[in-house]
């Protein structure tokens, strides 16, 4: 999996949950490891994407636009696997036509034969 796409289903977790140690719940892996994602992308930004409150973590405006991103992107990675999803249902449906064709024709000259 790429690093964006694992920083996103993080950070989208925790967006919603409100929490790190439930998101690492959800997802089943270290609360650490989703901390630390956090903490890099905000260092590379240079901005905090939640405020760490005691009763939980709450999206800054920054992570507002984030959160909007990462849905934006995550619902273009559903459409893409689909698409790619009915290429490979093209491919299969091109082959059984072919194969229905030439039993059809095979037929079809038994028939006259």
């Amino acid at each position: 999996m790429p690093a964006f796409s694992r920083f996103l289903r993080y950070f989208v977790a925790v967006g919603r949950l409100g929490s790190i140690r439930k998101a690492a719940d959800e997802l089943h892996v270290s609360a650490s490891a989703i901390d630390r994602q956090i903490l890099n992308v905000e260092a590379n930004l240079g901005v905090p994407l939640f405020e760490r409150l005691p009763s939980g973590l709450r999206l800054t405006a920054a992570g507002e636009i984030m959160m909007a991103s990462g849905m934006r992107w995550q619902k273009n990675m559903i459409d893409v696997r689909a698409q790619i999803e009915d290429l490979r249902g093209l491919k299969r449906g091109h082959v059984d036509t072919v194969a229905a064709l030439i039993v059809q024709l095979s037929a079809f000259t038994r028939f006259l034969g």
